[in-house]
């Protein structure tokens, strides 16, 4: 399939991406999305913490009964189960498999460790409901124009003219592609862009910073302002975002999640980073697997109680964050919030052509009984591959 849409002239790209999203689109925005964003848009923190909680308790029995992975304390005190890492997952993944899934995922992680996730139908349907709950802060709402820069492979990597993008109609979707960034490049993205005017960019910051240093460094005026910058996937650091929302003149707003939906962390109006409790049971532990106090840095270790097809229970996912010794954020969001978050620091690979190619987690997604991998560039014709095997590799 992937060799067809390839060799597809233009207008049947749009066709075939169009067909996939309305497929994809019946199974993202079922009965489930809208029963959560409906209790997410109408509750408050508090709502949502103690809903969460009856989940948790509920979820806690029933893996009791039907998971023998796991050893459940009677009194379903989550606080004295010990944490599990990805290796343990993977070294336990047919034990911890219950139930036919409703959809598979596959990951790489931030190490390159790979692990197909499976979900049931509520949580891969909840993640979406999340989504559209974070951009609600900013009033985008489905169906407003979204520019995407998130590493989709919408067009040949060997293309050198435009365009470098595909329309999803379905969606009402500009989908870029992330891997046809050169200098050359970046004036027909900003044409495309300032033609489009979408309400919402959803990027990698790696990508979108790309265009903005672009737009400021040659003194380029937009003819749009979006509502949103969601950015996601990878950390965004300071500098990015300065550039960015100059650039854009927009604010941007970070969006962390993980494909075993383990721990959510949005950015509200006022630039806080929350900890959604409704999403999945968050702790932040340190080295030793205790909580940490504010101020202290952790790691997020989650419970995700909605996906009964993959339970996993204190999973630490190896992203850490610092709790933030201030609890109060005049946004009127609640939950726990963090100062910032660690891990993702994306780079670049750039071609000979000079493009920057960054987010390449892709290439070990497929990639089996492989612990670590790392790349390193070292100049334009030479890319150093490191892998870190496992029995079996």
């Amino acid at each position: 399939m992937k060799i067809i849409y390839s060799s597809s002239p233009d207008f049947l790209k749009i066709f075939w991406v169009s067909a996939a999203a309305w497929y994809k689109k019946r199974q993202k925005y079922g009965s489930y999305y809208h029963k959560f964003l409906s209790f997410l848009l109408n509750s408050n923190t508090d709502h949502q913490i103690k809903k969460a909680s009856e989940e948790l308790e509920a979820f806690l029995i029933w893996v009791n009964k039907n998971v023998p992975a796991y050893h459940i304390p009677r009194d379903l005190d989550i606080y004295r189960m010990p944490t599990i890492s990805k290796s343990w997952v993977i070294e336990n993944y047919d034990r911890l498999i219950n139930q036919k899934p409703y959809k598979v995922v596959k990951s790489s992680g931030t190490s390159g460790q790979p692990l197909a996730v499976p979900y049931n139908i509520q949580s891969y349907q909840k993640e979406y409901a999340f989504w559209w709950y974070h951009r609600s802060l900013a009033g985008v709402k489905r169906g407003d124009k979204v520019a995407t820069f998130m590493g989709h492979k919408v067009i040949p990597i060997q293309r050198k003219n435009p365009p470098f993008w595909v329309m999803n109609y379905t969606e009402n979707q500009l989908i870029f592609s992330s891997y046809h960034l050169a200098k050359e490049n970046l004036k027909y993205y900003i044409s495309k862009l300032n033609q489009f005017k979408p309400v919402l960019i959803h990027a990698y910051p790696s990508s979108i910073y790309l265009l903005a240093k672009y737009i400021l460094e040659n003194k380029i005026k937009l003819d749009f302002t979006p509502k949103m910058i969601q950015a996601a996937s990878e950390t965004t650091l300071d500098y990015q975002r300065n550039v960015i929302e100059e650039a854009f003149q927009s604010k941007l707003y970070i969006w962390y999640g993980n494909t075993e939906y383990c721990g959510h962390i949005t950015e509200c109006s006022e630039g806080r980073l929350h900890i959604q409790p409704y999403h999945s049971l968050v702790r932040i532990l340190n080295a030793q697997g205790e909580d940490v106090k504010p101020g202290e840095e952790g790691f997020i270790v989650a419970t995700n109680f909605t996906n009964r097809v993959f339970p996993l229970i204190n999973y630490n996912t190896g992203d850490a964050v610092r709790l933030s010794i201030n609890q109060e954020c005049s946004c009127g969001q609640g939950g726990t919030i963090v100062d910032y978050i660690v891990g993702r620091i994306e780079d670049y690979i750039v071609t000979p052509e000079g493009r920057y190619i960054g987010r390449l987690d892709h290439l070990f997604k497929d990639a089996k009984f492989i612990r670590n991998a790392q790349l390193e560039q070292k100049s334009l014709h030479k890319i150093i591959i490191r892998i870190e095997p496992e029995n079996g590799y």
